[in-house]
């Protein structure tokens, strides 16, 4: 019978008999635990471990004198089995068997697998998972990091373990990412810097569940790539435009345009409204959801970007005049969303900027711009206007004035401003006369 020294199963190897007997067990291996053997003129050591019988070279020739040095290690090594403190791929770091007894070892004491040992691909799924399942990340945002997943970390990363990951490594990953051609051209500095975000997410999360602790730096010594200003592209509307624009967007689509303009909603939140977050009597709209891509890229009814974003807006007499004109286009249809195609279902947004925005920008002779500078123009617009920059970061659903000032900054040209959005309903009016 066998054992259990420290959850490692030690079987004393059967002594033979007979002529047997000579050849396996004589001098020194008699009466040991395992045995040195003379295989084909090299030593070799032949012992138990965790139930297997491990044969390995000691990578010396036969000879009395080595054979006695290899039967002194293999004496420490069964010390050191009994005692739970071998690890096989320390002794035997180039065995075919290395993997094999990390993986049984991890089993048999409960042991937390080192950087070395867990590869990107067999983690970074675990860490998709995680992440959907706290509901922390929203579905559009899932939708990005799969993508980043699927096209470049796990290509390039997949078969790279943890312990690899460096600032070396990184920069080899940005000139192999660079060649990759997913949109017929060169990917850019901020979307690299992107895929990073999750990477180090990745990372993270690998060194907790593992017990890396903090001595896990993979990113020691990198730094993510330069880049431009993100909010340079903001180009908004003056009021000539807004008006140009307008009267050229058919008249079922033109109450959604003005309310966008003149409120400086998200796209989703203002395509998620339904009837009753209008509250008519008191004059207040409340944002609650929005329409939203899921981690497979399908349309649907989401959650705000973030906890300020969930707002309640009371409405400037130019905002509520919108939402007026939007309810006797909803009237005629009396569908489950306030804002709705010409058949009363869901808007679409590729649809609404292929088939209404761009002709309509054409038809005004405008530049090509993203619907989203509806949001930029009511900001620029209100700080033109002297409006007080927290009412602005409420109404558009930011934490603080910080991004206001940050981003639109340079349009404010009067300090003195009100604080209820009198004078921006004073310079948008004339949009609507």
């Amino acid at each position: 019978m066998g054992s259990v020294v420290s959850g490692a199963l030690i079987i004393p190897l059967e002594r033979p008999r007979g002529d047997k007997a000579r050849y396996r067990k004589f001098g020194l291996n008699r009466n040991k635990e395992g045995s040195v053997r003379n295989i084909n003129g090299q030593v070799y050591i032949d012992f138990l471990y965790l139930g297997e019988r491990v044969r390995e070279p000691a990578g010396l020739d036969w000879n009395e004198r080595n054979a006695k040095h290899v039967r002194e290690q293999l004496d420490k090594i069964i010390a050191s089995i009994k005692s739970g403190a071998f690890r096989f791929a320390e002794v035997f770091p180039h065995s075919k068997k290395r993997n094999h007894f990390q993986e049984k070892e991890i089993q048999a004491y409960g042991l937390k697998k080192t950087p070395d040992q867990v590869l990107l691909k067999d983690y970074i799924w675990t860490w998709y998972g995680l992440v959907k399942n706290s509901k922390r990340i929203s579905e559009r945002s899932l939708l990005g990091y799969k993508a980043y997943l699927e096209l470049y970390l796990i290509p390039f990363f997949g078969e790279i373990a943890f312990a690899d990951l460096n600032s070396g490594t990184f920069e080899r990953f940005i000139s192999w990412a660079r060649e990759q051609r997913y949109v017929k051209k060169e990917i850019k500095n901020e979307t690299i810097n992107k895929i990073f975000v999750p990477l180090k997410m990745i990372c993270r999360s690998a060194a907790v569940d593992f017990a890396w602790g903090n001595t896990y730096s993979p990113f020691f010594g990198f730094k993510k790539l330069p880049q431009g200003d993100p909010y340079e592209k903001i180009s908004p509307f003056s009021i000539e435009e807004q008006k140009k624009l307008i009267s050229q967007i058919p008249d079922h689509w033109k109450p959604y345009f003005r309310f966008a303009f003149c409120s400086g909603l998200r796209q989703g939140e203002q395509l998620g409204l339904k009837p009753e977050d209008i509250d008519w009597e008191n004059k207040l709209l409340h944002i609650k959801r929005a329409i939203t891509l899921d981690e497979n890229g399908k349309i649907i009814e989401g959650r705000t970007k973030n906890r300020y974003s969930r707002r309640t807006i009371k409405l400037t007499p130019i905002m509520y005049g919108a939402l007026e004109e939007q309810r006797r286009v909803y009237d005629r249809f009396k569908g489950e969303y306030f804002f709705c195609n010409t058949h009363g279902c869901m808007v679409k947004p590729q649809n609404l900027r292929l088939h209404v925005w761009l002709p309509a920008l054409k038809k005004a002779g405008l530049k090509v711009r993203e619907m989203k500078q509806t949001r930029h123009t009511f900001a620029t617009v209100a700080l033109s206007c002297g409006e007080s920059p927290l009412w602005i970061a409420k109404v558009m659903g930011h934490r603080n004035t910080e991004m206001i000032i940050k981003v639109y900054g340079k349009y404010i040209e009067n300090a003195l401003g009100s604080e209820d959005g009198c004078r921006f309903d004073q310079v948008i009016k004339g949009i609507n006369e």
